[in-house]
């Protein structure tokens, strides 16, 4: 029986300790924005409709909105907002294309129905961002005294909406 608590105990810890993409479901007063936007693929390069659902916790795409709402825990995909930069790209062949590029080097695309869509899920994006940093660094500044340092973010093919390079 010994082995088998054992066993039990590193389970316990591997399953709380591991970074989750896929967060629990969470209360509707987290909601921050969902929609439909397409996203560009990374694999086929291919544009795709895609329900989005951005929350307190991070951005969190799925199949279909129907797929949302019956499986909330179980996105087909998160996007890591912690030091993100996010932009209109205006590269893009299309139109009302905005960006994202994670702290972790990777990059989305994806395109809102309308110009002024776009900027609302920017807008929210950022806002969620910096949230994140503000959290780490209450948090780093709380055990140590001091605040952490972002790594840069990759900045290529990026334009603001004013037209200068970011």
């Amino acid at each position: 029986m010994p082995a088998m608590a054992s066993l039990v105990r590193r389970l316990t810890w591997s399953s709380q300790n591991r970074p989750r993409l896929q967060g629990p479901v969470e209360p509707a007063s987290n909601l921050i924005k969902k929609g439909l936007l397409r996203k560009k693929g990374h694999m086929r390069r291919n544009w795709l409709n895609r329900w989005f659902v951005l929350t307190r916790s991070g951005l969190h795409y799925y199949k279909d909105e129907m797929t949302a709402s019956l499986h909330p825990a179980k996105p087909q995909g998160s996007v890591m907002l912690f030091g993100c930069t996010v932009k209109e790209d205006l590269f893009q062949r299309h139109e009302n294309v905005f960006s994202i590029w994670t702290a972790e080097g990777k990059d989305y695309h994806m395109q809102a129905e309308s110009k002024e869509q776009m900027l609302q899920w920017i807008k929210a994006v950022e806002e969620v961002s910096k949230l994140k940093v503000a959290e780490r660094r209450k948090t780093t500044s709380g055990e140590s005294g001091q605040t952490d340092t972002l790594g840069t973010v990759p900045r290529a093919r990026c334009l603001s909406t004013d037209g200068a390079l970011g």
